[in-house]
């Protein structure tokens, strides 16, 4: 039966995720659709290809809109390099948001979705007989479209999914170089702004891309980083039972109970540790506040908990492991 229970509590958690990613993807397509590709601005990621395609294409007597056809093409290169480069596993991680953020954009750019908020973004100036963008409505649009980019990219993160797309080459990079996932983003966003202000012979939308952008980042950080960075709290109080009975029922964590003698009374203690997410942190507190006033807690940052009730190790931390503890067997220590 706790086998049954474990086996439909992990299906529910991936049918949780793909609505998470799901809806992480409908924002995306959504801001691209509505926000940045129509005001043609350039703020890095498969959007900002669509956007230089464009561009070059009506340059060159085109008139249909191509940004669709262009997100198709990237999406799809961009899974053949992951399958060559970062193998099976990972291609299959990123398939279903790859194929589900090119389709529902393609649906908004052709049926015209949010066209009226795009129709006013992007309505003229008129001075007299002279008529001229209005820079402040492409900078509203900038900051909103990349604020709903970055709470997109946030949403996806927290169902373990990614839309691919320039993803793959980060990855990459941070395989065979030490340059890290988050510093390769940075790079090729910004290269991706300098070509689209060197092409396009466009300063000001330049930058409002490059405000967009850290609207993004500052969202993403926010949203996902803060929220999902974890906690480990060390309480001492004359109600541990209570507590320790919250923990494990209510927030559903195991706790590690130390023995301790007060430097100053030398009265014995018992501290409670306990690890949880940041988002737990409040509940915990006003708990703690409500059966015991005078308990003394502190909370000490984590960057990364790894363990049951968390994120598992790493497969290649376990293999590591085990084989330098077979050294150790050989070697008789």
């Amino acid at each position: 039966m706790l086998e049954k229970n474990r086996e439909r509590a992990r299906h529910l958690k991936i049918a949780l995720n793909y609505l998470i990613v799901t809806l992480g993807c409908l924002i995306l397509a959504f801001a691209d659709a509505v926000f940045i590709v129509p005001l043609n601005l350039v703020t890095g990621g498969v959007s900002s290809i669509a956007v230089i395609a464009q561009y070059l294409f009506e340059l060159g007597g085109g008139t249909m809109d191509i940004t669709d056809i262009v997100t198709w093409a990237v999406q799809i290169l961009m899974l053949a390099i992951s399958f060559f480069f970062l193998g099976k596993r990972y291609t299959l991680k990123t398939l279903y948001a790859s194929i589900l953020f090119p389709l529902l954009y393609s649906l908004f750019l052709r049926f015209q979705v949010g066209a009226f908020i795009t129709e006013q973004l992007s309505a003229p100036t008129v001075v007299g007989d002279t008529s001229f963008e209005n820079l402040s409505l492409t900078l509203l649009a900038g900051l909103f479209g990349g604020a709903l980019v970055g709470a997109s990219v946030a949403i996806n993160y927290i169902g373990n999914g990614s839309t691919g797309g320039l993803d793959v080459l980060c990855s990459i990079l941070a395989k065979h170089t030490p340059i890290k996932e988050g510093v390769g983003s940075f790079i090729f966003d910004a290269l991706l702004i300098i070509v689209g202000m060197l092409f396009m012979k466009d300063i000001p939308h330049g930058f409002i891309g490059i405000l967009s952008a850290l609207a993004c980042a500052l969202v993403i950080q926010v949203g996902y980083v803060n929220m999902n960075s974890y906690v480990i709290a060390d309480i001492i109080s004359s109600e541990p039972a209570k507590i320790m009975d919250y923990i494990h029922q209510k927030m559903d964590h195991a706790s590690t109970v130390i023995d301790a003698t007060g430097g100053y009374s030398g009265e014995g203690r018992k501290i409670i540790r306990v690890a949880f997410n940041r988002r737990e942190l409040n509940d915990l507190k006003l708990f703690i506040a409500q059966v015991d006033p005078r308990a003394f807690v502190t909370f000490t940052n984590a960057s990364m908990i790894n363990g049951e009730g968390f994120d598992p190790l790493p497969k290649k931390c376990a293999e590591q492991g085990g084989k330098s503890q077979n050294k150790d067997g050989e070697q008789g220590l």
